[in-house]
This record gives C-alpha cells, structure tokens and sequence, in this order.
C-alpha cells in the first residue's frame, strides 16, 4: 500500500530531523540501515514510499518507533514517551537496567532541582 504523497512527505521530514537530531549524515544511516544514500534522500524528501521492510531498517538505526511514525497527529508527550521506550530498547540488553537506574536517578535530581526553583 502508497502512502498519499502528503504522509510520504511528513514521514521523511520526521526521519531528517531525528537523523540530523542525532547528528548523523544520510551516508551513516543508510550504511547502518544497510539502504542506498540515494533512497535514504529519496525518502527524507518525499519522493519514495519506503516498503515495511526498509522502513523497519531505518526504525531500527533512528529512536523512532513505527507507531509514532504512522501516528503523526499523537501528542508530543506520547510521542516523547516513545522515543524513550525505543532509546530503551536499542540499548544492548545488559546495559538497559543501567540505563533505566541513570534515568530514574536524573528524574529525582530534576525534580528537586524544579522544587527549588520553585522556592526561590
């Protein structure tokens, strides 16, 4: 199934911004993606359908999830809530309690950072 040339657009927008987020050239995320610079700028422009099959190759090298992808119209706190769920998941295994401990551990310092400034 096509994607109308409108989402097409919207959905290759959506991946230049979070490949250019994580400061990452076309060249590195097709090579990481194992898809063609050419078809990686065809897509961020919106010149190309991607299939399932690449789509899910970018998804796995970028921290977006194929939900937020197909949703577009979702909240930017769900969508926010997803990008971390996915940074979780392409952390390898063994790292991922690490990751889930440092950030609990940096919500608590925000937290008490924002009641104190809240106090000031």
């Amino acid at each position: 199934m096509m994607m109308p040339n409108a989402d097409a657009i919207a959905l290759g927008k959506q991946i230049k911004a979070v490949r250019k987020a994580m400061k990452m050239t076309q060249e590195q995320l097709a090579l990481k993606s194992n898809v063609s610079v050419k078809y990686i700028a065809n897509i961020e422009n919106g010149k190309q359908n991607p299939s399932f099959d690449i789509l899910s190759s970018i998804l796995h090298v970028l921290p977006l999830s194929l939900d937020s992808v197909i949703n577009p119209n979702l909240s930017e706190a769900e969508r926010e809530c997803r990008e971390l769920e996915s940074i979780y998941f392409a952390c390898p295994p063994e790292m991922q309690k690490t990751l889930l401990d440092a950030t609990r551990s940096l919500a608590i310092h925000l937290t008490e950072l924002s009641e104190q400034n809240k106090n000031n």
